[in-house]
């Protein structure tokens, strides 16, 4: 008998598999990066098929088989653009996500920090932040979160504030040096 695995995810992306399932990368609060099989959730009356949404945040229970995890159930508990989809950040959000996909590594990497720091931008929709500016903090923060950018003393306040009150610290001289660290970091991965 295999353990079942509750924890609290984030869906980076999915893609159809064979007729009725699907494939979704979780970066997940506990297990890190997932990619994990629904069974028939593309069927009309499948029970997760309104769950598991892209972008959105979920209670997820898995299950370890042979060769992929499996969902055997899920709990959509916020999904930041049901209530503003058009907002200009989300873009921002949406390449955070693939940051964090592309940059993650592989799976079992429990990272809990960068899962707060992205659940913090999801609700970060309703400020009236600038998009280049929060673009910029949430990526570099992204990569720091993951090693790819050390953070000097006198930066520590811009990575652990509270997003929103980050904002006030930025000035055009950080922000200038946050992009080239972002584009460095890219540059030498070869990502």
């Amino acid at each position: 008998m295999h353990p079942i695995y509750h924890t609290k995810a984030v869906i980076l992306r999915s893609v159809p598999v064979g007729e009725a399932n699907k494939r979704y990368w979780l970066f997940t609060e506990d297990l890190g990066l997932v990619v994990a099989n629904a069974q028939g959730v593309r069927k009309s009356n499948s029970k997760l098929k309104g769950q598991l949404v892209d972008y959105s945040f979920i209670e997820v229970d898995l299950v370890k088989g042979r060769d992929i995890w499996r969902i055997t159930s899920a709990t959509n508990y916020y999904n930041p653009f049901l209530m503003l989809p058009f907002d200009p950040l989300a873009r921002s959000y949406i390449r955070a996500l693939t940051t964090v996909e592309r940059f993650l590594g592989r799976e079992g990497e429990m990272h809990k920090e960068l899962f707060g720091h992205i659940e913090e931008c999801s609700r970060c929709f309703n400020y009236k932040f600038d998009s280049q500016i929060f673009d910029t903090l949430v990526i570099w923060r992204v990569l720091a979160h993951l090693g790819y950018i050390s953070i000097p003393d006198d930066n520590k306040e811009l990575f652990l504030s509270p997003l929103n009150k980050t904002f006030s610290l930025l000035d055009i001289t950080t922000t200038k040096k946050m992009i080239k660290d972002v584009n460095e970091a890219i540059s030498h991965t070869h990502l």
